[in-house]
Formats: C-alpha cells, sequence, structure tokens
C-alpha cells in the first residue's frame, strides 16, 4: 500500500507549530469546481514555507520574486489538494473514527519535546498541542474536521496510484544499479545512450552515482573548532583570531576536553549541536583541512589550519577506509527509489487528469507573473520592429 500519511501529519504538525493567529477571510486565492481555496489557508502554508527556507536554505529567499515562486507552487498545491478532495467525495471515501484518531495522536507525538527547554516532555504534549490549537484559532472539532479531508485525500490517492505503479522487481534495481556503475567508471558510450533516451533520467542517475561515491570513498569524523577571518575583517581582527586559535590549541594540549573548546570558541553554530562532530569525504573539504584530517592519527588534535573561510582547529575521532559497494547492499535503497519515482510519476498524471477537466479560476495575482509578461510583451514589440526594419 502506498503510504503518504506521515507526509500529511508532518504538515498538520508544522502549520499547528506557526503560532500565528488565524482570522476569518471569506477572499479566495482560487476556486477549483466552484470551491474556494481561502487566503487565510493560502497564507499559513505560505508562511510554513518560508518558515522552512529561513532555516534551512535562507539563500534562497534572498533572490528576485523568492517568495512569489513559492506562493504559485503552494497555490499549486493547494488546488491540488482540492481536487483530490473532490474526487474523493465524488467517489464516496470515507474516514472511520479509529483513522482519524490514529491520525491525531501521532500529530499530538510531535508536541512531546518541549520547545523552550528542548527537552523530551510527553506528558505536555497534549498541553502544547491545545495551545497551537488556540493560536491558529481553531477548535478541536473543526481541526479534526480538516485532518479528516486530507486522510479522505490520501486514501483516495492511493486507491487510484495502486491501480497505475507497478511493483518495483529486483531486475528494476539491478537495472539502475548498472546505470549508475556506468557513470562512475564514465562509460562515455552508456552514458550518451542515457542522455538520448531521457536526459532527466541520466541526471537523476548521475545524483545517485555522485552519492554513492560519498559514501564509498574514504571518510574521517572529526570534532571541528572555527573561527571565522571574513574579508572585510581588519588585519589587526585578524591577528587577534590567530592569536585566540593559539590559545584554544594550547588549552586543548594542557587537557581542556574538545566538546568544552567547541562549546566555548567556534563561531560555527549549526555544529554547536553535534559538538562540532562531522563527516569529511576524502576531497570534499578545502585542501587545507583535507591535507590534516587523512594524515593525523585517530585522537590526534591538528594545529590551527588556515584558509580562505578562517581558522581551523580538528581532532580526528574517527577514520573509514575507501569501500567497494556491492549491489547487494543498496539494492532495497535503489528499490525504494525507483517505487518512490513511480508514486511520483503516477501522482502527477494523476493531478493532471484531474486538472484538465475541472474548472480552475486563479485570482490571486504575482508580481512575477507581470514582470515575465512584460518582458515577453517586449520581446513581442521587438520582433515586430525587426520585421519592419
Amino acid at each position: 500500500m502506498i503510504k503518504t500519511n506521515k507526509f500529511i501529519i508532518a504538515l498538520f504538525a508544522l502549520c499547528l507549530g506557526l503560532g500565528v493567529q488565524a482570522k476569518v477571510m471569506e477572499s479566495s486565492v482560487a476556486t477549483v469546481n466552484g470551491k474556494p481555496v481561502l487566503a487565510s489557508e493560502y497564507d499559513s502554508y505560505l508562511q510554513s514555507v518560508v518558515e522552512q527556507y529561513e532555516a534551512t536554505a535562507p539563500q534562497f529567499l534572498a533572490r528576485p520574486y523568492a517568495k512569489d515562486l513559492l506562493g504559485k507552487e503552494v497555490l499549486k498545491d493547494l488546488i491540488s489538494k482540492e481536487l483530490v478532495y473532490q474526487a474523493a467525495q465524488e467517489a464516496k471515501i470515507t474516514v472511520k473514527d479509529s483513522e482519524l484518531d490514529e491520525g491525531l495522536n501521532e500529530i499530538k507525538t510531535r508536541f512531546a519535546v518541549d520547545e523552550k527547554t528542548g527537552q523530551p516532555d510527553p506528558k505536555g504534549a497534549e498541553k502544547r498541542f491545545n495551545e497551537a490549537l488556540k493560536k491558529q484559532g481553531m477548535t478541536l472539532k473543526t481541526y479534526k474536521a480538516k485532518l479528516s479531508k486530507e486522510i479522505a485525500s490520501r486514501k483516495l490517492l492511493e486507491q487510484e496510484l495502486k491501480k497505475t505503479v507497478k511493483p518495483v522487481e529486483e531486475a528494476d534495481a539491478r537495472a539502475l544499479f548498472d546505470e549508475v556503475q556506468a557513470v562512475l567508471k564514465n562509460n562515455t558510450k552508456k552514458i550518451k545512450e542515457m542522455e538520448k533516451q531521457d536526459p532527466q533520467h541520466l541526471l537523476e542517475v548521475q545524483a545517485i552515482a555522485a552519492k554513492l561515491k560519498q559514501l564509498s570513498s574514504e571518510q574521517v569524523r572529526i570534532g571541528h573548532i572555527f573561527l571565522a577571518t571574513p574579508q572585510d575583517m581588519s588585519a589587526t581582527d585578524k591577528k587577534a583570531k590567530e592569536e585566540l586559535a593559539k590559545k584554544i590549541k594550547k588549552e586543548l594540549d594542557n587537557g581542556m576536553d574538545f566538546s568544552t573548546a567547541v562549546k566555548n570558541y567556534t563561531e560555527d553554530q549549526q555544529a554547536l549541536a553535534t559538538g562540532g562532530d562531522m563527516i569529511l569525504v576524502k576531497g570534499m573539504a578545502p585542501k587545507e583541512i583535507d591535507a590534516k584530517a587523512f594524515t593525523l592519527a585517530v585522537g590526534k588534535v591538528s594545529d590551527p589550519i588556515k584558509t580562505d573561510l578562517g581558522y581551523h582547529i580538528i581532532k580526528v575521532k574517527e577514520k573509514r577506509a575507501e569501500r567497494v559497494i556491492e549491489f547487494d547492499d543498496i539494492k532495497n535503497d535503489l528499490g525504494q527509489y525507483i517505487a518512490q519515482t513511480r508514486i511520483l510519476e503516477a501522482q502527477a498524471k494523476y493531478l493532471s487528469g484531474l486538472a484538465e477537466k475541472a474548472d480552475i479560476k486563479i485570482t490571486k495575482e504575482f508580481e512575477v507573473d507581470k514582470v515575465i509578461a512584460a518582458e515577453q510583451a517586449k520581446k513581442e514589440e521587438n520582433k515586430k520592429d525587426e520585421v519592419k526594419k
């Protein structure tokens, strides 16, 4: 059976965690067969997506019209959800109380950690869940109705996709493995054949090959202390960072625990959660760090290492030699990848079919569309001028 429930659960949990007071809004951003896609739902969903990008890919949000581009995807997804739910209603899909309770309980478990302390607190999950509902301006009844709608849609998708998604056989995984090996061995004849047959598939195979190369390469686990020296930093401040790096190394030589030094000194805030631990793949790190990490003995701490980014002090904690990954090692992973690809392709085809038969009207305007239209109009005008000449 095709499982998508966990994605739905995660989405609802995320939306509950927004901490934004929902407002009753009658305006819509689109209609699907006469049914409105509410602006309030669009705004809430978009905000959750933007917050994800702020946390994981802030550089994307710095691009021109980034929020518009995300908004267009959000609107597309909401329209798809409405299409599927309407199809579920037409198919008379029902949701059992036990299914609703199971979904609700899984969502509540996501509130088992106290965000303020970061510590597990299962007993407080119910309270935090209810507080999140209140912030969203929702009652448990309205929330359950919304969740029921999502579960019904998921059940319909499972039902429809089972009709078209072909089960993955070992031969399928073997064929993909052989394609990956062709890329790793730079078999130009095979690569050209794949490019001719399906360029997009070749890109996916190349991505898998890159990941496989990373997994099979020589690796080292290190502790890492980082002191930044940006290009615009004064020479005096850079010298002070160098002296600080030497001081830290001396403290480590005198017995300071490396994780304590990470906590006290590193300027890599993301590394604090792991105590500065990271995995290096040979050839992937800056050459100055790479040279030290793969030559130091396990347990040894480096002298300060200067790179273009700043000063680094590393401790080698574990090493893993290069290894050969055989088909049997990853056949299950390849099978899951193929299955997921087939599901996504079948889902996209099914949604496209629903959209073709539906009456969809979009009322939301995006600035990026106006810019694209203006550029297109300018190109057309230039073409006309060329013809006149």
